[in-house]
């Protein structure tokens, strides 16, 4: 663990968006506690089935904000962060539901705050590794901190003063592409996202499907192959916003949008040529395309929501 100096401000409130949380959640939220000021808990309408989880998490002693509507991830961090820089805040720390920070992490991330001059302006300091998998820096800056154009806000240390010059997360995206808009958006404000040298985070990256094209069923090493697999309403959020993002960053992120486009394409297609729900998955790519077109933004309406929505398993 790095020593932070004496004289860094580091003041870090936690923001942690919930939905429909696990019991393990406890855990993490009290190991998130050791490393920070104060943490604040958003559950994003969670159905009533949570309800357990989250009055435990209150009798904790953990301040739990419970919004009335699931309004999206973005929204939920918004809340949390907006109360957070109200309570003084100079770093606001965003921590999904399911990651685990090693000891040390927040130290880390100040300790690469300090190492950077102010005319470097490094608005957010986000993980070096994920699972072990290491990031791949574009640059680097004087200092010797390596600057990536996205990340994911999971373990996000973002300084105040980008947030209050570049603003909160856009909550019209509702799900997916929420943390890579952000980082788009206050490059635009000259600041930098790097990472924090060593560092690492345990967080879940979702499901594994049977990596079966067409039916047909591919092995690997005689073991049959799966691949990373979002469920139809998530590869419309996932589709929609891509397409958004793409629009509104072509002009001055030219580079981001070209390796985005070839990044996503193979995912999308062999989610849809291999399910399961391929034809969910298709209507979901093509509404998705057509919605971020037509720069449609929010939730999923009612009728989308039940045509992506496989039927109960009998």
């Amino acid at each position: 663990m790095t020593e932070t100096p004496a004289n860094h401000p580091s003041t870090v409130i936690a923001v942690v968006p919930t939905f429909s949380p696990d019991a393990d959640v406890l855990d993490r939220l009290r190991s998130l506690a050791e490393q920070v000021d104060a943490v604040i808990v958003v559950d994003d309408g969670s159905p009533e089935r949570a309800s357990a989880v989250l009055d435990l998490i209150e009798q904790a002693g953990f301040e739990l904000i419970r919004s009335a509507s699931n309004a999206g991830i973005a929204a939920a961090l918004n809340a949390g962060t907006r109360l957070a820089l109200a309570r003084g805040a100079q770093f606001v720390l965003t921590v999904d539901q399911d990651t685990l920070l090693p000891a040390g992490y927040v130290d880390d991330c100040l300790h690469a705050f300090s190492l950077a001059r102010p005319e470097t302006k490094v608005g957010v300091v986000c993980s070096d590794r994920i699972n072990g998998q290491p990031s791949i820096p574009g640059s680097y800056t004087p200092e010797g901190l390596g600057v990536v154009r996205e990340a994911i806000q999971s373990g996000f240390l973002i300084r105040r003063e980008c947030l209050e010059q570049c603003g909160l997360f856009d909550a019209r995206l509702f799900i997916d592409d929420v943390d890579t808009e952000f980082c788009l958006r206050i490059a635009r404000y000259g600041w930098l996202t790097v990472v924090g040298p060593g560092t690492d985070i345990t967080h879940s990256l979702g499901e594994q499907a049977l990596l079966r094209p067409f039916g047909i069923q591919r092995y690997d090493g005689g073991v049959p192959a799966r691949y990373q697999y979002h469920r139809p309403f998530r590869r419309y959020f996932i589709t929609r916003n891509n397409i958004d993002l793409y629009l509104r960053y072509l002009r001055s992120s030219p580079r981001w949008v070209l390796s985005s486009v070839r990044r996503e394409f193979d995912p999308t297609v062999t989610t849809i040529v291999s399910g399961p729900y391929r034809a969910r998955h298709l209507l979901a790519a093509a509404v998705g395309l057509l919605h971020g077109l037509a720069r449609r933004r929010g939730p999923l309406s009612p009728g989308l929501a039940k045509a992506l929505t496989p039927p109960p398993k009998g």
